[in-house]
């Protein structure tokens, strides 16, 4: 079988590769390069994926499947016109590619903040919860349209089996993103009268997950989470980093002063997620699927390793799509 992954120079999508390199051949695209540290098991190549170069490696390949994992998150080096082109724009264009190339098996890496952090959410959210995220950020808007997008197409398009996964916050050695850069710097905002409960789910899990998704595919829309809950302070002190407090009223133009000063990434949109729960059920991806996560929530913290030899360096490239 024949796979494309795009976000190929992501963490995950070398994780999933690399354990089923054996199996399948793998295609990887992405408009970032490959780390140099890394290898990517099979052939790579770096393109935008709204870009005419998408459609040459259609062309040139018949595919089997794709896991499109390149979605591009909200940080300070990526222009909210270029995150639209690349979510939503070049989503839309690997959909119609998938169509008309006769692509069986779609798997497409969403993410739990499409559903916002609110005082109104319920207590456990389900997939058929509302998407409130673009309602308060719209540094959130294209991860929701992006979403929908996908969404339209599994009802629309029957005869590509579509599946849609929303984790949780992710994290591991290998994972560069928001909540792990926090973590690794050794300090993690805490916002005054709010200890919210998170749910985390390991790299290695999140790996187990798409791959069962890819090799059993069942179309739907599936919330997929680690083991368990833990409090915010519970999980900064497990990561050995210190709770930093905020003042529940900041504005976002501080929040973006702060990160910018300090080099450590934090959208403003997360300042709700540290005020509320958000909870996920992920009944129906065990259930579909089989799956149980294998790495304990605290485990998976203190694997991210000392704060001596973790602390974030300004000017080193973080991975901006897990």
């Amino acid at each position: 079988m024949k796979v494309l992954v795009t976000g190929a120079s992501g963490a995950i999508a070398r994780l999933v590769a690399s354990a089923l390199s054996p199996k399948y051949e793998w295609v990887g695209v992405d408009p970032r390069p490959c780390p140099s540290e890394t290898h990517f098991p099979g052939e790579f190549m770096i393109a935008d994926y709204h870009s005419r170069k998408l459609d040459e490696v259609f062309k040139k390949h018949q595919f089997d499947a794709v896991l499109h994992l390149g979605r591009i998150r909200e940080s300070q080096k990526y222009s909210p016109q270029y995150r639209f082109q690349m979510n939503v724009v070049g989503t839309q264009k690997l959909l119609e590619l998938c169509r008309t190339n006769g692509v069986k098996n779609l798997v497409i890496l969403s993410t739990y903040h499409v559903y916002g952090a609110h005082r109104l959410n319920p207590l456990v959210i389900a997939e058929d919860a509302p998407l409130r995220a673009s309602q308060s950020f719209p540094e959130l808007s294209d991860a929701v349209e992006m979403d929908h997008a996908a969404t339209h197409f599994m009802w629309k398009v029957r005869e590509v089996r579509t599946t849609i996964l929303r984790p949780t916050n992710v994290i591991g050695k290998h994972v560069r993103n928001t909540i792990c850069s926090l973590l690794r710097s050794g300090i993690c905002p805490r916002v005054f009268g709010f200890d919210p409960l998170m749910q985390f789910i390991d790299e290695k899990d999140l790996a187990r997950a798409l791959i069962l998704a890819l090799e059993n595919p069942v179309p739907g829309i599936f919330n997929v989470a680690g083991e368990g809950v833990i409090a915010l302070s519970h999980a900064i002190r497990h990561a050995q980093a210190m709770a930093v407090p905020v003042p529940p009223i900041i504005t976002a133009s501080l929040v973006r002063l702060i990160a910018e000063v300090s080099k450590i990434p934090f959208p403003p949109y997360l300042l709700e997620f540290f005020k509320y729960p958000t909870i996920l059920s992920d009944d129906l991806f065990r259930k579909t699927f089989g799956y149980q996560p294998k790495v304990k929530t605290v485990q998976s913290l203190h694997n991210l390793g000392p704060i001596s030899t973790r602390a974030l360096i300004p000017g080193v490239r973080h991975d901006e799509s897990v």
